[in-house]
């Protein structure tokens, strides 16, 4: 089978986007989602830039900080509100959710120099949501590209795995094997993909984000040797969003 790697949160902060270019770089990750309204933006672009093969695509974000777009029924007080707050986005006007999805879209083009491999979203947000999932849906199939866990165009949903986390009292030898075991216990489909958030730790992410030093556990383990080992023995090969096309 085929597995896609991808580490969420491209651009959160430079110890989260230089986690996540090291492990690529070093380790089993093999694509990324870029968010284009964080601290980190314009590092991960450039790197992105720098590197044409990197395979990068993005994570829209209407959960966290500030929009590109008035769309007031996406916000309280100025900012994005957390899904996990909301409850529901029956309040979200689809006219603003696609203005600004449409916006976070162009200003990564604009960026980066190319368009994204495929699209996601911050804290699950489509995958939550109906009217965010239905409005990214129209956002990719408008620009040709794939979209996680949803079949889109011409791409076929790809199964997704999000359970690779570090949970209380857990530690690293606990997380490797959580990773042997979720990807050994992978259903035998053409693609899958699993979601991973490896990281450095830095100020902005241990003040910002309740995930943290659990990220740099994730990057230590996706850059460990035995992984790629694991992997190759388990006949698994790794890809992108790029390979997936139907």
């Amino acid at each position: 089978m085929k597995l896609i790697v991808n580490a969420d949160d491209f651009g959160l902060t430079s110890g989260v986007t230089y986690g996540i270019y090291d492990a690529m770089c070093r380790g089993v990750v093999t694509s990324t989602t870029m968010m284009v309204n964080t601290s980190a933006t314009l590092l991960a672009a450039q790197l992105a830039k720098r590197e044409p093969a990197l395979a990068v695509g993005l994570h829209v974000n209407i959960s966290l900080g500030g929009p590109l777009t008035s769309c007031p029924s996406l916000l309280k007080n100025g900012m994005f509100r957390k899904p996990a707050v909301l409850g529901s986005d029956e309040g979200y006007d689809v006219g603003e959710l696609d203005e600004e999805l449409e916006a976070q879209y162009q200003c990564f083009v604009t960026l980066v120099g190319r368009g994204p491999t495929h699209i996601d979203s911050h804290l699950y947000a489509h995958q939550k949501f109906s009217k965010v999932r239905d409005s990214l849906l129209r956002l990719a199939e408008n620009h040709g590209v794939p979209v996680r866990q949803f079949a889109c165009g011409m791409y076929p949903p790809i199964y997704f795995e999000g359970n690779f986390k570090v949970l209380p009292g857990e530690g690293r030898d606990g997380l490797m094997q959580k990773f042997t075991s979720l990807v050994g216990a992978l259903p035998k489909k053409a693609i899958a993909e699993l979601m991973v958030h490896p990281a450095f730790a830095d100020e902005v992410l241990l003040q910002s984000s309740s995930y943290n030093l659990q990220r740099v556990q994730e990057h230590s383990v996706l850059t460990d040797p035995y992984a790629a080992q694991f992997l190759r023995a388990q006949g698994i090969e790794l890809v992108s969003f790029k390979e997936c096309k139907g």
